[in-house]
C-alpha cells in the first residue's frame, strides 16, 4: 500500500475515531471464544465480577462516559503528524515573495508587487504553524507532499519521504488497531488442551471470526470450539 495512502486512511477514519471516544472502553481483546472452558473456577468468577461492576445498571460510581484510551491514541497521533508537518514545511516550504519598490502605495507597480506579496503569503497550500491544526489537516497536507502535489515546496528527498512515511505508517496502525480493522496476535495465558501443552496464540481483531492456534502442534480452535487442523 502506498504510504501516501496511510495518510488518507488517518484522513477518512478521523472521524470514526472521534466517535469512539464516547464508546465505553471495553476489555473484548483478546476475545474469550470456546476457550473460556480452559480458565480456572476463580478466574471465571473474576471475570463475572469484573461484568458485574461495569454493567450499566450495577450500583456505585459509573466509569467516566469518555474512553481515555482513544483519547491517547488520538493524541499520539495528531501529536506526530502536526510535529511532522511542521519539521517538514521548514525545509521544504518556500518563503512568501517579498518585493519592494521604494514607491508609494499610489503607485501601480508597488501597489501590485505587494498584492502579489500577500496572495503568495496567503496560499491555502501552505501548512500554517498558527491557527487550524489538526491530525486530519496534517495528513491531508503531508499526502499532498508525497504526492509532489503543486504549490511553494521543493520535492522531498528521500529523508524526508522516509520520515513521513513511518509517522503515518504508525499513525494508520493506530487507527485500525483502535477501531478493530487490522489482525492481531497474542498469546493465551492457557496451554492447548491437546497432549503436547504447547502455546497457544489467538489472531483476529480485524473483523474476521477469531482463530486460537497452538504453535507447537499447529491445531487450530474456532469460537464453536471444534479444530481445524
Amino acid at each position: 500500500m502506498p504510504v501516501a495512502d496511510d495518510l488518507d486512511t488517518i484522513t477518512e477514519r478521523w472521524p470514526a475515531l472521534q466517535e469512539a471516544t464516547g464508546s465505553r472502553p471495553t476489555t473484548t481483546w483478546p476475545p474469550a471464544m470456546g476457550i473460556s472452558r480452559l480458565m480456572s473456577d476463580e478466574e471465571q468468577a473474576e471475570a463475572a465480577a469484573e461484568r458485574a461492576d461495569t454493567a450499566p445498571d450495577a450500583p456505585g460510581p459509573r466509569p467516566t462516559p469518555v474512553n481515555v484510551n482513544v483519547l491517547d491514541v488520538m493524541t499520539t497521533i495528531e501529536t506526530g503528524l502536526v510535529t511532522t508537518a511542521d519539521w517538514l514545511a521548514e525545509r521544504v516550504q518556500r518563503p512568501a515573495f517579498t518585493w519592494s519598490t521604494g514607491r508609494g502605495w499610489s503607485d501601480d507597480i508597488h501597489r501590485q508587487a505587494v498584492l502579489l506579496s500577500a496572495k503568495d503569503a496567503a496560499d491555502p497550500r501552505r501548512w500554517r504553524y498558527t491557527g487550524r491544526r489538526s491530525a486530519p489537516l496534517a495528513a491531508e497536507w503531508l499526502a499532498l507532499r508525497l504526492r509532489a502535489a503543486p504549490g511553494p515546496f521543493r520535492p522531498l528527498d528521500e529523508g524526508e519521504r522516509q520520515a513521513v512515511e513511518n509517522v503515518a505508517r504508525m499513525g494508520a496502525e493506530l487507527i485500525r488497531r483502535t477501531l478493530g480493522d487490522a489482525r492481531r496476535k497474542e498469546p493465551l495465558p492457557y496451554p492447548c488442551p491437546l497432549p503436547c501443552g504447547g502455546q497457544l496464540v489467538i489472531e483476529g481483531g480485524d473483523g474476521q471470526t477469531p482463530v486460537v492456534r497452538c504453535e507447537d502442534c499447529g491445531r487450530t480452535f474456532t469460537e464453536s470450539g471444534n479444530d481445524a487442523a
